[in-house]
């Protein structure tokens, strides 16, 4: 008996446990959401709009929202969009950093929610930067790797793993 006693959650060692309220994790996931969809919105039509620009195609629609960018010029555009996805990846670690703070209230994930987005962001210009400077172009598997780094980072799955795998550190490692 004494083998399974130790899997069984006793109530002395609940106590501590962080209770989340069923509204926080309501908002956390209405957040990202509304944080996902406006970047899809957002870049979907900055993208429209840089094919309206380079094809001089006017019968492309794009939301009044973006077409105050037209006026800056295609190429300046273009280098925008870097600057508006790193701002995007900047709000999703935002949230994901709320959300591993008001469900698992522990230090040691949120650091960890810390270098994984820098770690990510770093492998995601190195591979950019690898297929840039020693391909001389940004189309093969280093950009498409790159992209896909960046995609996991405006999504909430960090968020999610940080959470499930936050749930096995033991009450001695937790800070």
């Amino acid at each position: 008996m004494d083998g399974v006693d130790k899997y069984i959650c006793q109530p002395e060692q609940n106590k501590n446990r962080v209770k989340t309220s069923p509204l926080k994790i309501s908002s956390i996931i209405l957040l990202f959401l509304l944080l996902g969809f406006f970047r899809e919105f957002f870049f979907v039509n900055v993208n429209a709009l840089l094919y309206k620009m380079y094809y001089h195609d006017q019968d492309v629609r794009v939301a009044n929202l973006v077409l105050p960018l037209e006026t800056i010029g295609y190429q300046n555009l273009y280098w925008l969009k870097y600057v508006f996805t790193l701002l995007s990846i900047s709000l999703f670690f935002g949230l994901s950093l709320l959300s591993v703070r008001w469900i698992m209230n522990q230090k040691k994930v949120e650091v960890f929610v810390g270098y994984t987005y820098l770690l990510l962001v770093i492998l995601a210009a190195l591979s950019m930067g690898f297929g840039y400077f020693i391909n001389n172009r940004l189309q093969d598997d280093e950009y498409t790797l790159s992209r896909w780094l960046l995609g996991v980072l405006q999504s909430p799955l960090p968020a999610l793993f940080f959470i499930a795998t936050g749930k096995l550190l033991t009450p001695q490692s937790k800070t």
